[in-house]
């Protein structure tokens, strides 16, 4: 049955167009995070490793990636589920066999497989930019990876969070002004102290980053993987005890 949810799922997505409004928010991502590539500023040290071109450019898509990440997942968690509360779909579902947990853990299944394509292949994107912009400095593709990971787990687990929102409140503008805080959130985060960043769903996206700002230029930081870890294991029961009790209701 579950394999059965997933697949009604895929046709959704396929339906609701959700491959493309994820691609044109990777095609944002990739476009403003390689917009200074271009300037003459940026091209002067590329090949200087002191001018650390390949950090300034990881650093720019850590910050993009922090405003726009809880934008990706409200949209793509608010235009799966919403077609749910438009066309009595709860009550389809469960007529069908699919209590409404179920059919939110199969939605956000199949948008976390969505992420988990979307993020290495943006990321790619922006690794081969600096490459074709003619950064000449060696490439440290492993701090790129990690990063990469990190913030596919903090949007895996915010996506989970935005499907359980969508499902239980009918209006979707309170999803996506959930989401457009994410984004002030996400972004500040990066200055805020680590403790308060911590308290923070969005704060994560701080937490998974492998670089600072200090005086002298970036610093490499390591990330809180411990912290990481019981934020996801939270989320992860929350995410399953809601969808135990949305089981049990009636749509």
């Amino acid at each position: 049955m579950t394999l059965t949810a997933v697949n009604l799922e895929l046709r959704k997505t396929r339906r609701l167009r959700v491959v493309l409004v994820c691609a044109v928010m990777v095609a944002a991502v990739v476009a403003l995070t390689c917009a200074n590539l271009m300037s003459d500023s940026a091209r002067a040290g590329f090949d200087d490793p002191g001018a650390q071109p390949w950090e300034s450019l990881l650093m720019s898509y850590v910050m993009v990636t922090a405003m726009t990440s809880p934008l990706l997942v409200a949209v793509l968690a608010s235009r799966q589920v919403d077609i749910e509360h438009q066309g009595q779909g709860w009550m389809l579902s469960q007529v069908a066999g699919l209590r409404p947990g179920r059919l939110c853990r199969a939605k956000a299944t199949v948008l976390g497989a969505l992420l988990a394509v979307a993020v290495p292949v943006q990321t790619a994107l922006v690794v081969m930019a600096g490459l074709a912009a003619g950064i000449t400095v060696p490439l440290s593709p492993g701090v790129w990876v990690q990063y990469a990971v990190g913030l596919l787990l903090v949007d895996l687990a915010l996506l989970c969070l935005h499907v359980w929102l969508a499902a239980r409140v009918e209006n979707q503008l309170v999803g996506m002004g959930v989401g457009l805080l994410g984004a002030f959130c996400g972004v500040f985060s990066l200055l805020m102290p680590p403790a308060l960043a911590r308290v923070l769903p969005w704060g994560y996206y701080a937490v998974v980053s492998p670089l600072r700002m200090g005086d002298d230029g970036f610093a490499a930081l390591t990330p809180g993987y411990g912290w990481l870890a019981v934020f996801l294991a939270v989320v992860a029961v929350l995410f399953a005890v809601a969808g135990h009790r949305f089981d049990r209701t009636e749509a």
